[in-house]
């Protein structure tokens, strides 16, 4: 018995006991018994009303889940019948939900879900605007002199901090670990409302310089490298060859994020993940700095009710404060920026994010639509059986429920299996998370991609079981039962909605086509630009000296000449240099340049971007030198320096820049002599022109952290090793975390791109092979439903080509209107993409057509098929079919 039937008979049921009831009660009143005893009476014979109520009720609740129960499995059995059905439309749904899924968890777990503070939308980050230097940095950093006035005078903060990340080795006899380390003022812990799990906090006191050093530790380098010891606080570790207390350990659920990449200038490193916090502590010299170097993230905490704009406009009154007692020479107008700490954590990533949203979505709907297709298809194969069951007594909502019955079925499967299909893709998406994303920690499937995946289910049950639940529930019974073909032809509008179908889903596809078609050509032209030096053949380190051992630059200088000699003599080696900051992994030292007899204000001269650097840097690189000579070993502690024809022009208009003077700022200060001028070159960004450049040696200025990079005639891979014992030869205490070939650094300074890219790359390869598929699927069952009409023109002397034509003709009508609609929507959005974009136009006309191309092919070889098999079909068999 059908589940209609059952519904059906159980209602008769109740009515008639209720009948019986009523008619038990009138014949106790009528043989002359009080209306309350004839109640009871009634209810004695046939049962108390109550319990029947209740019985019914109860058997009513049975039956639903009896219902439902037969209902999914009578959609499983038929499903099974059709095994391929089954599973092409369950790997789809998967694909779509899966993919969407994921992307979801990124998006949500990266703009969304607040950070893992206590009243996070009040933590806002603090910046700098100096209005004379904001064409090159909208934006700075903080200085220390300015940090101390706003913390003395705000009005809208409860508690402020500012904070370094760095990295420092930790340990002391060969080959220390390296790790990440923050430098924090206290105010750290009541910014973000954190304390330790064991220990205590760092005091004021302790952020002074001369006092004893002292570290927390992070939950997870407290259990790997220390066991989880409980008796931890109080011992005395070694960073960076100095002895520190630990005086607590943060609690596990407690994560930092990297504040490196936004606090660092063009800076695309993945930083190590923080795991030692230190107490940061100003020098008298730097306090006493009026604008002094802008180094330091701000981080705040506004009070219950003030909004980032009251917070800006007190922080603004407080820097035309400074700005006003600036002395002569330094004058600067200066400003604040107050932003949302999640909102500066994404940064301009919030665009593309989107963008990757929206895509997978389109993939979604593709899917969807697929499956509306064979859904539309299954559903006029099946208007018999529907007919038979409105004949039977069905109601129309009975029918819309049995139609829904395989889609909903479906859509579990799907979705179940799209969740286990996101809980494998988010782990491995983590891996190829840009640095720029990857500030929240482990990446994983939680509640909120799960309700994703459910609410996605739930869409993809509408959207593809609507319209084959609309078609059935309009089923005339007479009409089909009437018929007398078994291949009776499909409706109009059925025929019509596939057709649109089919163009929704080539408009997504042609769209997604084309917009990674923008993103490669992007990237290739990006990675393509001319940088002004090369990376072939050439291996970069990155080291970090322990400072207790190289606490100067003299020390410093000393060791990396030792290290520089050992390595020019390995075999295959070319040449080898250091440099404060590799090629491409952004910018630590800005500074005023002021040319011999300039006597404007500091605020007023050229920035300029500093590096130090050995003298075979140039070479090594391959950077052109235009004229002049690049120092050498004979200038050991002179002030020389090269410039960059950009900072040349700058400095000297008009001018050779050869033997000229310049200082960073201050007259009194021994000036340095330009020895050479080299080419510009993109050494900070690939995207835009290096700001103007200076290169002084590496005697003059070396910090802990540097790179080394090497040119070499083996493949860089081979000379990691041999690098890591020449440096380990010099010092056995010195960390070397990363040896990487100089074009992988290149890789990484685009990763952000590179990322988008890939990602639509899937997404539009997936989305080209569903719509391939759902043209396919019906220009094939158009094929079917004419086949005794394709027959009759045959006997009538149509030719195979003509078929050929005939059925190309149906099947790419609605995947020309798609390839039209796609290219529209792109166009329609040119804005928001060419933000995306580097040197390629959004409306391009080559990758348009060729998005257009790719489409009509896929569309072209998806109807051929079909149309083969129609060509084939006897024209005698085709007629004689019933």
């Amino acid at each position: 018995m059908h589940w209609w039937q059952m519904r059906r008979r159980d209602a008769d049921l109740e009515r008639e006991l209720r009948a019986d009831l009523e008619l038990e009660e009138e014949e106790q009143r009528e043989s002359g018994v009080p209306a309350e005893e004839a109640r009871r009476a009634a209810r004695r014979a046939l049962g108390s009303t109550t319990l029947i109520r209740e019985q019914t009720h109860e058997a009513w609740g049975w039956a639903s889940l009896e219902r439902f129960s037969q209902d999914a499995r009578y959609a499983v059995r038929r499903l099974l019948r059709s095994p391929g059905f089954s599973a092409v439309t369950v790997m789809t749904l998967a694909l779509g939900i899966g993919a969407t899924t994921a992307i979801f968890t990124l998006v949500y777990d990266v703009m969304l879900r607040p950070l893992p503070f206590a009243e996070p939308d009040r933590l806002v980050n603090m910046e700098e605007i100096a209005t004379e230097w904001s064409n090159i940095y909208p934006t700075l950093p903080v200085s220390a002199n300015h940090f101390t006035f706003w913390l003395q005078h705000n009005r809208s903060f409860d508690s402020m901090a500012v904070m370094q990340q760095g990295s420092s080795p930790l340990g002391s006899e060969g080959r220390p670990t390296q790790v990440g380390v923050l430098n924090a003022t206290p105010g750290i812990f009541s910014v973000l409302r954190v304390q330790p799990q064991l220990g205590r906090a760092f005091t004021v006191n302790e952020a002074q310089r001369g006092n004893e050093r002292v570290a927390i530790l992070m939950h997870d380098l407290w259990r790997e490298q220390f066991g989880g010891d409980p008796t931890i606080v109080g011992k005395t570790i070694r960073l960076s060859g100095f002895p520190y207390t630990v005086i607590g350990v943060m609690p596990q659920s407690f994560h930092m994020p990297s504040v490196r990449n936004i606090a660092t200038i063009g800076d695309t490193n993945r930083p190590l993940p923080i795991e030692v916090l230190e107490p940061l502590a100003f020098s008298k010299e730097q306090l006493a700095e009026e604008i002094g170097d802008m180094n330091y993230f701000g981080l705040g905490r506004m009070k219950p009710g003030v909004s980032a704009a009251v917070a800006t406009a007190d922080l603004n009154a407080l820097q035309h404060t400074i700005s006003v007692n600036l002395p002569a020479d330094e004058k600067a107008s200066l400003s604040a920026a107050v932003t949302p700490f999640q909102q500066q954590l994404v940064g301009n990533n919030r665009k593309s994010l989107l963008i990757l949203l929206a895509a997978v979505a389109g993939l979604l709907i593709v899917g969807c639509v697929n499956v509306t297709n064979l859904l539309l298809a299954r559903a006029v194969g099946q208007r018999q059986q529907m007919a038979v069951a409105a004949a039977l007594g069905a109601r129309r909502a009975e029918l819309v429920r049995m139609a829904l019955g395989e889609t909903a079925v479906l859509a579990a499967a799907g979705g179940g299996l799209g969740v286990l299909l996101a809980s494998a893709i988010v782990p491995a998406m983590q891996r190829f998370l840009p640095p720029a994303l990857d500030f929240r920690g482990a990446l994983h499937l939680d509640w909120a991609g799960a309700a994703c995946a459910l609410l996605l289910a739930v869409i993809a049950t509408l959207l593809a079981g609507a319209a084959p639940a609309f078609m059935v529930s309009n089923t005339a019974p007479n009409e089909v039962l009437h018929t007398e073909s078994r291949m009776a032809s499909e409706s109009r509008g059925s025929r019509r909605a596939r057709r649109v179908l089919v163009g929704l889903e080539v408009a997504i596809s042609v769209a997604l086509v084309l917009m990674t078609g923008l993103m490669i050509a992007s990237v290739v032209k990006l990675m393509s630009v001319d940088r002004g030096f090369t990376t072939e053949r050439t291996v970069s380190a990155t080291i970090d000296l322990p400072m207790q051992s190289y606490g100067d630059t003299q020390r410093r200088s000393v060791f990396y000449r030792d290290v520089l000699e050992r390595m020019a003599r390995l075999p295959g080696v070319e040449h080898a240099a250091m440099t404060s900051v590799l090629p491409l992994t952004g910018d630590s030292w800005g500074d005023m340049a002021r040319a011999a007899g300039d006597t404007r204000p500091v605020t007023q001269l050229p920035l300029e971007s500093f590096r130090s650097v050995s003298p075979d840097y140039f070479l090594t690189i391959h950077l052109q030198l235009i004229s002049g000579q690049f120092f050498n070993r004979s200038d050991w502690g002179k002030n020389v320096a090269l410039v960059s024809e950009k900072t040349a022009k700058a400095l000297w208009p008009g001018k050779s820049a050869m033997g000229q003077t310049f200082t960073r700022g201050d007259p009194s200060e021994k000036p340095f002599t330009v020895v050479g001028v080299v080419a510009n070159a993109r050494t900070i960004s690939l995207s835009k022109p290096d700001p103007m450049m200076v290169y002084v040696p590496y005697w003059y200025r070396t910090e802990p952290v540097a790179g080394i990079v090497v040119r070499t005639r083996q493949e860089p891979d081979e000379m990691a090793d041999a690098i890591r014992r020449t440096i380990w030869s010099v010092d056995r205490n010195v960390p070397v975390p990363t040896v990487r070939a100089l074009g992988n650094v290149l890789a990484d300074s685009v990763a952000n791109q590179r990322f988008e890219m890939d990602l639509l790359l899937l997404f539009a390869g997936s989305a080209l092979f569903l719509a391939g598929l759902g043209v396919y699927g019906v220009v094939m069952y158009s094929v079917v439903q004419r086949y005794r009409e394709i027959g009759l023109r045959m006997a009538l002397g149509a030719q195979r080509a003509n078929v050929y034509r005939l059925v190309l003709a149906d099947g790419l009508v609605p995947v020309v209107a798609g390839v039209a609609a796609g290219v529209a929507l792109v166009f329609g959005s040119a804005r928001i993409m060419s933000s995306l974009l580097f040197q390629v136009s959004p409306y391009d006309p080559a990758l348009t057509g060729s998005a257009v191309c790719v489409l009509l092919a896929v569309g072209t070889a998806a109807c051929l098929l079909p149309a083969r098999r129609a060509a084939t079909v006897e024209p005698m068999q085709a007629l004689r079919t019933e």
